[in-house]
């Protein structure tokens, strides 16, 4: 067979596809509201301390406790690379790829669970 040949010939019975000519819906990406709990509401029971400065949205790993505020009276819980999940209202976000390079946040330093008088959940 030429070199021609063997290029035009189909994988498993199949002609290779572009990627570009994927089907399906693209990702619309909703814009990040205000932080209604930012100022003056801390429904947590237990102690917790968040960092003096601020770092980006991509330095955090899953699992990580932050807020999105500086004075700290909210909890967030970082899900994946785009979505976190509020702690007091259960309300997820959704993090634009436009923004996670330059969204700040505060990162919980220290968190005490032993103070709580009662669970949070």
């Amino acid at each position: 067979m030429s070199e021609q040949q063997i290029s035009d010939k189909p994988l498993n019975g199949q002609r290779p596809s572009p990627i570009n000519s994927r089907k399906g819906r693209k990702k619309e990406w909703k814009d990040l509201t205000i932080d209604p709990l930012s100022e003056g509401y801390d429904s947590h029971q237990a102690d917790y301390v968040v960092g003096k400065n601020p770092i980006t949205w991509a330095l955090i790993e899953a699992g990580q406790l932050f807020s999105r505020s500086k004075s700290g009276k909210n909890l967030h819980v970082k899900l994946n690379d785009g979505r976190a999940i509020c702690l007091d209202t259960r309300q997820p976000i959704e993090i634009k790829p436009s923004i996670r390079n330059s969204l700040q946040v505060w990162i919980v330093t220290n968190f005490n669970s032993t103070s709580a008088v009662k669970t949070d959940f």
